[in-house]
C-alpha cells in the first residue's frame, strides 16, 4: 500500500493572495460540496505548491499574534482585523511531499513525526492528491485488524 492508494484526487485549491474571510468561505463551500477540507493546496502566482491551508491554521490566523479577548463582542472585533489577512500569512509551507509510491509506513512516520493533517503527495512539480491523516488512520487499523492478526474482536 503506498500514496496512490489512499490519496485523495479531489482537492481543493486556492491562491496565496485570498483573504483569511475568503479562506473560511472555501471551507464552508467545500464542505458543502463533500469536499475533505483538512487540507486545501495553496497555489502561488506561478501556480507551484506554496503551501497548505489546514484548520489549524485558520484558526491560529483568527486568533492573531496577541491574546483573544473572552468577552464576545471584543472577540468579534479583532476577528474582523484578522479577515484581512492573506493565505500566505497563516498557511502551512514546512511539510514533506512525497510521491505516489511512497510506502503507506513512511507516511505514517511523517505525519506521526511531525502532526501534519495532510501531506500533497507529488507528480514532477504538480500536487496529484493529498493524504489525510484520516487516510492513514484507515490504513494502519485495516492492517492492524485482519482476521489473521486475531487482534481486536468486537462484540455485538
Amino acid at each position: 500500500m503506498n500514496a496512490k492508494d489512499l490519496m485523495t484526487p479531489r482537492f481543493l485549491r486556492v491562491s496565496t493572495e485570498h483573504s483569511l474571510r475568503e479562506a473560511l468561505g472555501m471551507v464552508l463551500y467545500g464542505e458543502a460540496k463533500g469536499y475533505d477540507t483538512a487540507g486545501i493546496v495553496v497555489i502561488d502566482q506561478e501556480g507551484d505548491l506554496a503551501g497548505i491551508l489546514t484548520h489549524a491554521a485558520l484558526v491560529q490566523g483568527l486568533a492573531g499574534e496577541g491574546e483573544v479577548p473572552a468577552e464576545q463582542v471584543a472577540f468579534l472585533q479583532s476577528v474582523e482585523v484578522q479577515f484581512g489577512k492573506t493565505i500566505a500569512d497563516i498557511m502551512e509551507t514546512e511539510m514533506p511531499r512525497v510521491t505516489a509510491d511512497t510506502p503507506v509506513a513512511e507516511l505514517i512516520f511523517l505525519m506521526s513525526r511531525n502532526k501534519y493533517e495532510c501531506l500533497p503527495v507529488m507528480e514532477e512539480a504538480r500536487v496529484i492528491g493529498l493524504v489525510y491523516v484520516s487516510d492513514i488512520f484507515r490504513a494502519a487499523a485495516q492492517l492492524a485488524l485482519t482476521p489473521e492478526t486475531e487482534g481486536i474482536v468486537l462484540d455485538g
